[in-house]
């Protein structure tokens, strides 16, 4: 089964198993910004929920890019390796020193 496969229920024991919580806890805490998680529709009705991707931007990166920031996006990724096998993508921008600024991250296959 690919994807991250996260148990029903507050019971969380691993570091992934924690990420659909931590989703739910950034749209909370976070209000304008962006957390989208994209779960297998075909895996919950047998009791588990299996993370396909995941997206997260802050508000606060998107009103500093938009004040700040050369009106150039970067983006760079890496792989993620053992059970989870995605790629962790980051959008970066860069300010008038020329320093990098992240934007925004996901979690894609």
């Amino acid at each position: 089964m690919s994807g991250i496969e996260l148990a029903l229920g507050s019971g969380f024991t691993d570091g992934d198993n924690k990420l659909d919580a931590y989703a739910t806890k950034l749209k909370e805490s976070n209000s304008g910004s962006d957390v989208m998680n994209n779960l297998s529709k075909e895996t919950l009705d047998q009791g588990k929920k299996i993370l396909l991707k995941m997206y997260i931007c802050f508000k606060a990166m998107k009103m500093g890019f938009k004040k700040e920031l050369r009106p150039f996006i970067e983006l760079d990724g890496t792989f993620l390796k053992g059970k989870a096998n995605r790629h962790v993508l980051v959008a970066v921008g860069q300010d008038k020193m020329k320093y990098y600024y992240p934007l925004a991250c996901a979690i894609v296959d």
